[in-house]
Protein backbone atom coordinates (compact mmCIF):
# COMPACT_ATOMS: atom_id res chain seq x y z
CA UNK A 1 0.00 0.00 0.00
CA UNK A 2 2.45 2.76 0.83
CA UNK A 3 4.42 4.62 -1.73
CA UNK A 4 7.95 5.66 -1.17
CA UNK A 5 7.92 9.30 -0.06
CA UNK A 6 9.50 9.19 2.58
CA UNK A 7 9.07 8.04 6.37
CA UNK A 8 6.52 9.90 7.62
CA UNK A 9 4.06 9.56 4.20
CA UNK A 10 5.24 5.88 4.71
CA UNK A 11 3.67 6.08 7.73
CA UNK A 12 0.35 8.43 6.77
CA UNK A 13 -0.24 5.75 3.86
CA UNK A 14 0.34 2.52 6.08
CA UNK A 15 -2.24 4.40 8.77
CA UNK A 16 -4.88 4.99 5.58
CA UNK A 17 -7.66 2.79 4.61
CA UNK A 18 -7.40 2.48 0.25
CA UNK A 19 -11.11 2.14 -0.08
CA UNK A 20 -11.87 5.50 1.57
CA UNK A 21 -8.57 7.33 1.74
CA UNK A 22 -9.28 7.94 5.58
CA UNK A 23 -6.86 6.93 8.66
CA UNK A 24 -8.44 3.91 9.57
CA UNK A 25 -11.61 3.33 11.61
CA UNK A 26 -12.34 0.12 14.02
CA UNK A 27 -9.64 -1.58 11.57
CA UNK A 28 -10.71 -5.03 10.34
CA UNK A 29 -7.70 -7.46 9.08
CA UNK A 30 -8.58 -10.06 6.48
CA UNK A 31 -6.53 -13.45 7.50
CA UNK A 32 -6.64 -15.01 4.16
CA UNK A 33 -4.29 -12.08 2.59
CA UNK A 34 -3.48 -9.43 5.55
CA UNK A 35 -4.78 -6.98 4.25
CA UNK A 36 -6.63 -4.07 6.62
CA UNK A 37 -9.61 -1.75 5.91
CA UNK A 38 -12.14 0.19 8.07
CA UNK A 39 -15.01 -2.36 8.95
CA UNK A 40 -17.72 -0.01 7.64
CA UNK A 41 -16.12 0.34 4.42
CA UNK A 42 -15.92 -3.35 3.83
CA UNK A 43 -18.96 -3.88 4.69
CA UNK A 44 -20.39 -1.30 2.08
CA UNK A 45 -17.97 -2.50 -0.35
CA UNK A 46 -19.52 -6.29 -0.27
CA UNK A 47 -22.88 -4.64 -0.03
CA UNK A 48 -25.30 -6.85 0.86
CA UNK A 49 -23.93 -10.57 -0.29
CA UNK A 50 -23.61 -13.14 1.72
CA UNK A 51 -20.89 -15.97 2.18
CA UNK A 52 -17.83 -15.65 -0.13
CA UNK A 53 -16.57 -12.17 -0.64
CA UNK A 54 -13.00 -11.11 -2.38
CA UNK A 55 -10.42 -8.70 -0.90
CA UNK A 56 -10.53 -5.04 -2.88
CA UNK A 57 -7.37 -4.95 -2.25
CA UNK A 58 -5.62 -8.57 -3.97
CA UNK A 59 -9.54 -9.80 -5.09
CA UNK A 60 -8.20 -13.26 -3.12
CA UNK A 61 -11.27 -14.93 -1.91
CA UNK A 62 -12.59 -14.64 1.58
CA UNK A 63 -14.62 -15.19 4.37
CA UNK A 64 -17.02 -12.58 5.52
CA UNK A 65 -17.07 -14.04 9.30
CA UNK A 66 -13.14 -14.58 9.70
CA UNK A 67 -12.56 -11.01 10.15
CA UNK A 68 -10.25 -9.44 13.01
CA UNK A 69 -10.54 -6.31 14.43
CA UNK A 70 -6.69 -5.10 14.42
CA UNK A 71 -6.52 -2.88 17.76
CA UNK A 72 -2.69 -2.49 17.41
CA UNK A 73 -3.52 -0.50 13.57
CA UNK A 74 -6.60 1.17 15.53
CA UNK A 75 -3.74 2.61 17.88
CA UNK A 76 -0.81 3.60 15.10
CA UNK A 77 -3.55 5.08 13.04
CA UNK A 78 -4.33 7.66 16.37
CA UNK A 79 -0.74 8.30 16.39
CA UNK A 80 -0.04 8.85 13.08
CA UNK A 81 -3.44 11.29 13.13
CA UNK A 82 -1.36 13.11 16.02
CA UNK A 83 1.42 13.64 13.73
CA UNK A 84 -0.44 14.95 11.08
CA UNK A 85 -2.70 17.38 13.26
CA UNK A 86 -6.59 17.41 12.04
CA UNK A 87 -5.35 15.43 8.33
CA UNK A 88 -8.58 14.11 6.99
CA UNK A 89 -7.41 12.82 3.94
CA UNK A 90 -4.43 11.69 1.82
CA UNK A 91 -5.26 14.18 -1.33
CA UNK A 92 -5.02 17.28 1.43
CA UNK A 93 -2.04 19.81 0.03
CA UNK A 94 1.27 18.32 0.95
CA UNK A 95 3.48 20.99 0.12
CA UNK A 96 2.45 23.22 2.35
CA UNK A 97 4.76 22.87 5.39
CA UNK A 98 3.05 22.60 9.26
CA UNK A 99 3.87 24.96 11.63
CA UNK A 100 3.63 25.41 15.61
CA UNK A 101 0.96 27.69 16.43
CA UNK A 102 2.30 29.19 19.70
CA UNK A 103 5.61 29.74 17.96
CA UNK A 104 5.32 29.74 14.03
CA UNK A 105 8.30 27.27 13.29
CA UNK A 106 8.13 24.41 11.31
CA UNK A 107 7.46 21.53 13.27
CA UNK A 108 10.32 19.17 12.47
CA UNK A 109 10.66 17.17 16.26
CA UNK A 110 8.61 14.56 17.72
CA UNK A 111 8.39 14.47 21.54
CA UNK A 112 7.64 11.28 23.27
CA UNK A 113 6.13 11.84 26.19
CA UNK A 114 3.24 14.31 24.90
CA UNK A 115 3.35 11.85 21.43
CA UNK A 116 2.91 15.01 19.44
CA UNK A 117 5.07 17.22 16.83
CA UNK A 118 7.05 20.29 18.05
CA UNK A 119 8.86 22.83 16.80
CA UNK A 120 13.02 23.35 18.04
CA UNK A 121 11.35 26.72 19.99
CA UNK A 122 9.43 24.54 22.49
CA UNK A 123 11.98 21.65 22.72
CA UNK A 124 13.68 24.48 24.51
CA UNK A 125 11.06 25.62 26.69
CA UNK A 126 10.21 24.34 30.57
CA UNK A 127 7.08 22.56 29.11
CA UNK A 128 9.60 19.94 27.33
CA UNK A 129 12.77 20.16 28.76
CA UNK A 130 13.13 17.10 30.48
CA UNK A 131 11.11 14.70 27.92
CA UNK A 132 12.57 12.50 25.04
CA UNK A 133 12.65 14.50 21.86
CA UNK A 134 13.20 12.61 18.33
CA UNK A 135 13.21 13.93 14.50
CA UNK A 136 9.36 14.35 13.47
CA UNK A 137 11.25 11.71 10.72
CA UNK A 138 12.71 9.07 12.97
CA UNK A 139 9.59 8.93 14.93
CA UNK A 140 7.04 8.00 11.71
CA UNK A 141 9.82 5.42 11.21
CA UNK A 142 9.61 4.19 14.44
CA UNK A 143 5.77 3.73 14.25
CA UNK A 144 5.66 2.34 10.72
CA UNK A 145 8.18 -0.66 12.23
CA UNK A 146 6.08 -1.07 15.11
CA UNK A 147 3.09 -1.10 13.08
CA UNK A 148 4.51 -4.08 10.86
CA UNK A 149 5.40 -6.20 13.42
CA UNK A 150 2.22 -5.75 15.57
CA UNK A 151 0.43 -6.61 11.94
CA UNK A 152 2.83 -9.40 11.90
CA UNK A 153 2.05 -10.89 14.81
CA UNK A 154 -1.58 -10.14 14.57
CA UNK A 155 -1.67 -12.12 11.44
CA UNK A 156 0.94 -14.89 12.58
CA UNK A 157 -1.69 -15.25 16.04
CA UNK A 158 -4.43 -16.04 13.58
CA UNK A 159 -2.94 -18.58 11.67
CA UNK A 160 -2.36 -20.32 14.14
CA UNK A 161 -5.88 -19.98 16.21
CA UNK A 162 -6.72 -21.59 12.76
CA UNK A 163 -4.80 -24.64 12.73
CA UNK A 164 -5.56 -24.77 16.07
CA UNK A 165 -9.44 -24.91 15.61
CA UNK A 166 -8.85 -27.03 12.11
CA UNK A 167 -7.24 -29.32 14.47
CA UNK A 168 -9.86 -29.48 17.30
CA UNK A 169 -12.85 -29.77 14.53
CA UNK A 170 -11.18 -33.22 13.17
CA UNK A 171 -10.93 -34.18 16.61
CA UNK A 172 -14.58 -33.31 17.53
CA UNK A 173 -16.19 -34.45 14.25
CA UNK A 174 -14.20 -38.22 15.31
CA UNK A 175 -15.38 -38.00 18.58
CA UNK A 176 -19.10 -37.00 17.25
CA UNK A 177 -18.81 -40.03 14.76
CA UNK A 178 -18.09 -42.03 17.52
CA UNK A 179 -20.32 -41.30 19.91
CA UNK A 180 -23.08 -41.26 16.88
CA UNK A 181 -22.11 -45.36 16.25
CA UNK A 182 -21.99 -45.91 20.58
CA UNK A 183 -25.68 -44.34 20.48
CA UNK A 184 -26.79 -46.35 17.38
CA UNK A 185 -25.17 -49.50 18.84
CA UNK A 186 -27.22 -48.86 21.95
CA UNK A 187 -30.24 -48.69 19.92
CA UNK A 188 -29.78 -51.67 18.69
CA UNK A 189 -29.63 -53.51 21.84
CA UNK A 190 -32.81 -51.69 23.06
CA UNK A 191 -34.86 -52.40 20.00
CA UNK A 192 -33.10 -56.10 20.41
CA UNK A 193 -34.34 -56.12 23.72
CA UNK A 194 -37.86 -54.84 22.59
CA UNK A 195 -38.59 -57.28 20.62
CA UNK A 196 -37.71 -59.93 22.96
CA UNK A 197 -39.85 -58.43 25.47
CA UNK A 198 -42.60 -57.99 22.48
CA UNK A 199 -41.94 -61.53 21.51
CA UNK A 200 -42.01 -62.92 25.74
CA UNK A 201 -45.02 -60.58 25.84
CA UNK A 202 -47.27 -62.53 23.36
CA UNK A 203 -46.42 -65.86 24.31
CA UNK A 204 -47.43 -64.61 28.46
CA UNK A 205 -50.65 -63.81 26.84
CA UNK A 206 -51.37 -66.26 24.92
CA UNK A 207 -50.35 -68.42 27.96
CA UNK A 208 -53.16 -66.14 30.05
CA UNK A 209 -55.82 -66.98 27.18
CA UNK A 210 -54.88 -70.81 27.20
CA UNK A 211 -55.04 -70.69 31.52
CA UNK A 212 -58.18 -69.24 31.29
CA UNK A 213 -59.67 -71.86 28.79
CA UNK A 214 -59.18 -74.48 31.63
CA UNK A 215 -61.52 -75.43 34.21
CA UNK A 216 -61.40 -73.88 37.41
CA UNK A 217 -60.49 -77.32 39.27
CA UNK A 218 -57.26 -77.36 36.95
CA UNK A 219 -56.26 -72.82 36.72
CA UNK A 220 -56.43 -73.32 40.62
CA UNK A 221 -53.53 -75.93 40.51
CA UNK A 222 -50.03 -73.54 40.73
CA UNK A 223 -51.91 -70.49 39.91
CA UNK A 224 -49.46 -69.31 42.66
CA UNK A 225 -46.39 -69.59 40.43
CA UNK A 226 -48.34 -68.70 37.43
CA UNK A 227 -48.89 -64.98 38.76
CA UNK A 228 -45.68 -65.02 40.55
CA UNK A 229 -43.77 -65.23 36.63
CA UNK A 230 -46.13 -62.87 36.00
CA UNK A 231 -45.70 -60.04 38.02
CA UNK A 232 -42.00 -60.85 37.72
CA UNK A 233 -41.89 -59.91 34.63
CA UNK A 234 -43.37 -56.50 34.80
CA UNK A 235 -41.29 -55.71 37.71
CA UNK A 236 -38.11 -55.51 35.29
CA UNK A 237 -36.73 -52.35 35.49
CA UNK A 238 -36.26 -50.72 31.56
CA UNK A 239 -32.74 -50.31 30.12
CA UNK A 240 -31.21 -47.21 31.49
CA UNK A 241 -29.34 -44.63 29.29
CA UNK A 242 -25.84 -44.90 30.15
CA UNK A 243 -24.99 -42.09 32.69
CA UNK A 244 -21.19 -41.76 30.36
CA UNK A 245 -23.11 -41.42 27.27
CA UNK A 246 -24.94 -39.03 28.57
CA UNK A 247 -21.83 -36.95 30.24
CA UNK A 248 -19.92 -37.20 26.55
CA UNK A 249 -23.22 -35.42 24.86
CA UNK A 250 -23.77 -32.82 27.52
CA UNK A 251 -20.16 -31.56 26.80
CA UNK A 252 -20.76 -31.73 23.20
CA UNK A 253 -23.91 -29.50 24.30
CA UNK A 254 -21.12 -27.07 25.74
CA UNK A 255 -18.52 -26.19 23.25
CA UNK A 256 -20.13 -23.90 21.10
CA UNK A 257 -20.36 -20.99 23.20
CA UNK A 258 -16.29 -21.86 24.44
CA UNK A 259 -15.56 -21.56 20.69
CA UNK A 260 -17.55 -18.34 20.76
CA UNK A 261 -15.92 -16.92 23.63
CA UNK A 262 -12.59 -18.08 21.63
CA UNK A 263 -13.18 -16.23 18.80
CA UNK A 264 -13.96 -13.06 20.68
CA UNK A 265 -10.72 -13.25 22.69
CA UNK A 266 -8.19 -15.51 21.04
CA UNK A 267 -5.24 -14.00 22.00
CA UNK A 268 -5.84 -14.93 25.48
CA UNK A 269 -7.39 -18.11 24.62
CA UNK A 270 -5.06 -20.21 22.74
CA UNK A 271 -3.10 -21.64 25.90
CA UNK A 272 -6.62 -22.26 27.48
CA UNK A 273 -7.98 -25.82 27.77
CA UNK A 274 -10.09 -27.30 24.90
CA UNK A 275 -10.81 -30.20 26.73
CA UNK A 276 -13.55 -30.19 29.65
CA UNK A 277 -11.59 -31.08 32.44
CA UNK A 278 -12.19 -32.61 35.91
CA UNK A 279 -10.12 -30.09 38.60
CA UNK A 280 -9.11 -31.41 42.25
CA UNK A 281 -10.43 -28.68 43.73
CA UNK A 282 -9.38 -28.11 47.50
CA UNK A 283 -10.93 -25.68 49.82
CA UNK A 284 -9.32 -22.22 51.13
CA UNK A 285 -9.14 -21.99 54.74
CA UNK A 286 -8.42 -18.42 54.44
CA UNK A 287 -12.08 -17.82 53.45
CA UNK A 288 -13.80 -19.74 55.42
CA UNK A 289 -16.17 -18.41 58.01
CA UNK A 290 -15.35 -19.04 61.97
CA UNK A 291 -17.89 -21.44 62.29
CA UNK A 292 -16.40 -23.93 59.32
CA UNK A 293 -14.94 -26.64 60.13
CA UNK A 294 -12.13 -27.94 57.27
CA UNK A 295 -10.99 -31.58 57.52
CA UNK A 296 -6.97 -31.78 57.28
CA UNK A 297 -6.79 -32.60 53.64
CA UNK A 298 -9.35 -29.55 52.84
CA UNK A 299 -12.02 -31.81 51.24
CA UNK A 300 -14.45 -31.88 53.42
CA UNK A 301 -16.32 -28.89 55.64
CA UNK A 302 -18.94 -28.91 57.89
CA UNK A 303 -21.03 -25.92 60.26
CA UNK A 304 -19.57 -26.44 63.60
CA UNK A 305 -21.09 -25.93 66.96
CA UNK A 306 -18.92 -22.95 68.68
CA UNK A 307 -17.36 -19.96 66.51
CA UNK A 308 -14.05 -20.75 65.97
CA UNK A 309 -10.73 -17.98 66.88
CA UNK A 310 -9.83 -17.16 63.53
CA UNK A 311 -7.76 -13.98 62.36
CA UNK A 312 -10.35 -11.93 60.58
CA UNK A 313 -8.75 -11.36 57.33
CA UNK A 314 -9.73 -9.05 54.44
CA UNK A 315 -10.41 -12.80 52.42
CA UNK A 316 -12.50 -14.33 55.41
CA UNK A 317 -16.06 -14.52 55.01
CA UNK A 318 -17.70 -12.91 58.46
CA UNK A 319 -21.85 -12.96 58.33
CA UNK A 320 -22.69 -16.08 56.16
CA UNK A 321 -21.23 -19.57 56.07
CA UNK A 322 -19.34 -19.62 52.76
CA UNK A 323 -16.31 -20.56 52.07
CA UNK A 324 -14.15 -20.06 48.34
CA UNK A 325 -11.80 -23.28 46.72
CA UNK A 326 -8.03 -22.77 46.48
CA UNK A 327 -8.04 -23.34 42.66
CA UNK A 328 -9.17 -20.11 40.21
CA UNK A 329 -9.82 -19.51 36.71
CA UNK A 330 -9.57 -17.32 34.18
CA UNK A 331 -9.77 -19.74 31.18
CA UNK A 332 -11.04 -22.91 29.43
CA UNK A 333 -13.61 -25.36 30.39
CA UNK A 334 -13.66 -27.02 33.89
CA UNK A 335 -15.63 -28.90 36.18
CA UNK A 336 -15.46 -30.43 40.03
CA UNK A 337 -18.08 -32.54 41.58
CA UNK A 338 -19.63 -32.59 45.62
CA UNK A 339 -21.39 -34.39 47.65
CA UNK A 340 -24.49 -32.48 49.32
CA UNK A 341 -25.98 -35.12 51.22
CA UNK A 342 -30.06 -34.83 52.25
CA UNK A 343 -29.65 -33.05 55.55
CA UNK A 344 -30.47 -29.58 55.90
CA UNK A 345 -29.83 -26.90 53.25
CA UNK A 346 -26.57 -26.04 51.00
CA UNK A 347 -25.04 -24.36 48.08
CA UNK A 348 -22.57 -24.92 45.46
CA UNK A 349 -21.32 -22.61 42.22
CA UNK A 350 -18.55 -20.33 41.29
CA UNK A 351 -17.94 -16.18 42.36
CA UNK A 352 -15.42 -13.75 41.20
CA UNK A 353 -12.64 -13.40 43.01
CA UNK A 354 -13.76 -9.77 44.38
CA UNK A 355 -16.77 -11.39 45.74
CA UNK A 356 -17.80 -9.28 48.97
CA UNK A 357 -16.31 -11.20 51.98
CA UNK A 358 -17.65 -8.96 54.83
CA UNK A 359 -21.68 -8.11 55.54
CA UNK A 360 -24.59 -9.28 54.23
CA UNK A 361 -24.26 -11.14 50.43
CA UNK A 362 -26.92 -11.36 48.00
CA UNK A 363 -26.64 -15.06 46.45
CA UNK A 364 -26.92 -13.95 43.24
CA UNK A 365 -25.06 -12.96 40.27
CA UNK A 366 -25.58 -8.95 41.15
CA UNK A 367 -23.05 -9.89 43.67
CA UNK A 368 -20.43 -12.26 41.36
CA UNK A 369 -21.84 -15.12 42.25
CA UNK A 370 -23.92 -18.30 39.99
CA UNK A 371 -24.95 -21.09 42.30
CA UNK A 372 -27.19 -23.55 42.85
CA UNK A 373 -28.54 -24.71 46.65
CA UNK A 374 -31.48 -26.08 48.45
CA UNK A 375 -32.76 -23.80 51.84
CA UNK A 376 -36.25 -23.44 53.82
CA UNK A 377 -36.51 -27.13 52.00
CA UNK A 378 -36.89 -25.71 48.47
CA UNK A 379 -34.10 -25.68 45.59
CA UNK A 380 -32.80 -22.45 43.84
CA UNK A 381 -30.50 -21.48 41.23
CA UNK A 382 -29.37 -18.06 43.19
CA UNK A 383 -32.51 -15.73 43.64
CA UNK A 384 -34.39 -17.35 41.29
CA UNK A 385 -37.67 -18.99 41.71
CA UNK A 386 -37.66 -21.88 43.63
CA UNK A 387 -36.96 -25.18 41.44
CA UNK A 388 -39.00 -28.49 41.14
CA UNK A 389 -36.45 -31.49 40.91
CA UNK A 390 -37.42 -35.00 39.61
CA UNK A 391 -35.11 -36.84 42.37
CA UNK A 392 -33.09 -35.15 45.52
CA UNK A 393 -29.42 -35.53 44.18
CA UNK A 394 -26.95 -36.12 46.52
CA UNK A 395 -23.77 -35.15 43.98
CA UNK A 396 -23.80 -32.17 41.92
CA UNK A 397 -21.49 -31.75 39.23
CA UNK A 398 -20.51 -27.86 38.76
CA UNK A 399 -19.38 -27.54 34.98
CA UNK A 400 -17.71 -23.69 34.55
CA UNK A 401 -17.21 -22.44 30.91
CA UNK A 402 -15.25 -19.42 31.41
CA UNK A 403 -15.12 -18.18 27.53
CA UNK A 404 -18.71 -19.24 26.88
CA UNK A 405 -19.74 -17.13 29.88
CA UNK A 406 -21.54 -20.48 31.34
CA UNK A 407 -22.25 -22.12 34.51
CA UNK A 408 -24.01 -25.39 34.71
CA UNK A 409 -25.01 -27.39 37.55
CA UNK A 410 -25.67 -31.49 36.77
CA UNK A 411 -27.30 -34.32 39.17
CA UNK A 412 -23.72 -36.28 38.58
CA UNK A 413 -25.01 -39.77 39.72
CA UNK A 414 -28.00 -39.41 37.15
CA UNK A 415 -26.42 -36.74 34.70
CA UNK A 416 -29.13 -34.50 34.63
CA UNK A 417 -28.92 -31.01 33.72
CA UNK A 418 -30.39 -29.08 37.04
CA UNK A 419 -29.77 -25.53 36.11
CA UNK A 420 -27.54 -23.54 33.54
CA UNK A 421 -26.35 -19.80 33.60
CA UNK A 422 -25.71 -17.99 30.14
CA UNK A 423 -24.09 -14.97 28.58
CA UNK A 424 -23.03 -14.95 32.56
CA UNK A 425 -20.85 -11.45 32.93
CA UNK A 426 -17.39 -13.00 34.06
CA UNK A 427 -15.05 -10.00 32.66
CA UNK A 428 -12.27 -11.65 32.26
CA UNK A 429 -11.84 -11.90 36.13
CA UNK A 430 -10.69 -14.96 38.14
CA UNK A 431 -13.65 -17.29 39.31
CA UNK A 432 -13.64 -19.39 42.50
CA UNK A 433 -15.47 -22.18 43.03
CA UNK A 434 -18.06 -21.62 46.47
CA UNK A 435 -19.69 -23.41 48.87
CA UNK A 436 -22.63 -22.66 51.54
CA UNK A 437 -22.61 -24.80 54.81
CA UNK A 438 -25.36 -23.67 56.83
CA UNK A 439 -26.41 -25.56 60.30
CA UNK A 440 -26.44 -29.16 60.43
CA UNK A 441 -24.60 -29.23 56.59
CA UNK A 442 -21.91 -30.58 55.56
CA UNK A 443 -20.09 -31.01 52.19
CA UNK A 444 -17.75 -33.10 50.34
CA UNK A 445 -15.39 -32.76 47.22
CA UNK A 446 -15.41 -35.74 45.11
CA UNK A 447 -11.17 -36.52 43.88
Amino acid sequence: MAASGGPVQDLFEEATCSICLEYFKDPVIIPECGHNFCRACLIQYWGKSEGEASCPECRKTVQQRNLIPNRSLANVAEKAKMLRGDFCGRKRAEGKERVCEKHQEPLKLFCKEDESPICLVCERSKEHKSHEVVPLEEASQEYMNQMEAEMEKTVAEFRCLHRFLEEQEKRLLFQMAEVEKEIAKKREEHLARLSGELSSLESLIQEVEEKLQEPASELLQDIGSFLWRYQEKFEDPPMAFPPALKWRIWDFGDINPFLEGVMKQFRDTLGSGFQLQQENVTLDPDTAHPHLVLSEDRKRVRFGDEEQDLPNNCERFDKHPYVLGGEGFTGGRHFWEVVVGSEGGWAVGVARKSVKRKGQITFGPEEGVWGLGKWAGEYKASSHAAMTLSKEPERIRVALNCEGGRVSFYDADRAALLYTFSAAPFSGETLLPLFWVPRKAHLTLSD
